[in-house]
C-alpha cells in the first residue's frame, strides 16, 4: 500500500526537479479554457487548444515530440471524439476522480466509456499510448493518470500482470491507480487526523498559492520518479526511516 509519507516525499523531489513544475503551471493557465473545451468542444477555438493542449501540453510539458506537421490534426481529432460524447457523458467523466475508483465507484457503463475513449484517440494519427493518456489527463485532470514505456513495462510484469497495452490494460492501470489513491487517503486520514484531502495539503506546502494539484497528478509524479526514473533518481526513494517515523509522531 502506498502510505502519504511516500507520495508526500515524491512531490517534494518532484518539486526540486522541475524547478516547480513551470510547464506544467504555464499550461494551467489555461484551465478554463480546456475546461471549456470540454464542456463544448465544437465552439471551441482550435487553435489555441493546439497550442495549449498539443504543444504547450503534449510538447512542451509531456515531451511527446509530436511533429507540427500533425498538431492541428491531433487538436481536431481530440474535439472530434468529444463531440462523439454528448454533455451528460463528458461531464460525468469530469466529475470523476482517481479516488472514486478506489473507493469502487467506478460503473461498467463508465469504464466502457473511458475504454472506447481511449480507442478512438488512440486511432489519431501521433497518438500512442503514452500521448493518450496524457491527453486523457489534461483534458480530466482529477480521473485519470499517465504511463509511459517503463510504466507499461512494470505493469506487465507484476504480480497481476496488465496482458495489453492498449484499452483495457489502461482501465487495469487506473483501477492499479485506484488502489493508491485509496491507500494514501486511508493513510492521511489515520496519520494526520486531517479533515482535508491529501492532494490539498501537499499543494498548500508545495506551490504557490491558489496553485492547486489533483491526487491523480501527484500519483503520476510518484510513478514518475519510482518507476520512469527510476535510474537517475530513484536512489532518493524510499524517504529515510527517519522523516517517516518523524511525520507519524
Amino acid at each position: 500500500m502506498l502510505t502519504f509519507g511516500e507520495l508526500a516525499w515524491a512531490a517534494y523531489i518532484y518539486a526540486i526537479v522541475t524547478q516547480g513544475d513551470k510547464a506544467y503551471w504555464k499550461v494551467e493557465q489555461s484551465r478554463k479554457l480546456i475546461d471549456g473545451f470540454v464542456r463544448a468542444p465544437r465552439g471551441s477555438d482550435l487553435e489555441k487548444i493546439e497550442e495549449v493542449v498539443v504543444e504547450q501540453f503534449l510538447n512542451g510539458w509531456g515531451l511527446c515530440r509530436i511533429p507540427e506537421g500533425k498538431m492541428r490534426g491531433i487538436a481536431n481529432g481530440i474535439a472530434h471524439e468529444l463531440e462523439k460524447l454528448d454533455a451528460v457523458e463528458r461531464d460525468s467523466l469530469s466529475r470523476l476522480s482517481i479516488g472514486d475508483i478506489g473507493a469502487g465507484r467506478l460503473s461498467d457503463k463508465s469504464a466502457t466509456r473511458i475504454k472506447n475513449l481511449y480507442d478512438a484517440l488512440r486511432c489519431i494519427d501521433g497518438c500512442g499510448p503514452t500521448v493518450v493518456s496524457k491527453i486523457l489527463f489534461v483534458l480530466f485532470p482529477k480521473l485519470f493518470i499517465m504511463w509511459d514505456g517503463p510504466i507499461r513495462n512494470y505493469l506487465r510484469s507484476s504480480e497481476q500482470p496488465m496482458r495489453k497495452d492498449e484499452s483495457e490494460g489502461y482501465v487495469v492501470f487506473l483501477h492499479f491507480g485506484g488502489k493508491m489513491a485509496k491507500g494514501v487517503s486511508d493513510d492521511y486520514r489515520g496519520t494526520l487526523s486531517q479533515s482535508d484531502t491529501p492532494e490539498d495539503y501537499l499543494s498548500c506546502r508545495l506551490n504557490a498559492q491558489g496553485k492547486t494539484k489533483t491526487l491523480a497528478k501527484y500519483l503520476d509524479e510518484y510513478l514518475w520518479i519510482k518507476i520512469t526514473k527510476i535510474g537517475e533518481i530513484g536512489h532518493l526513494f524510499p524517504p529515510p526511516e527517519w522523516l517517516t517515523t518523524l511525520a507519524r509522531s
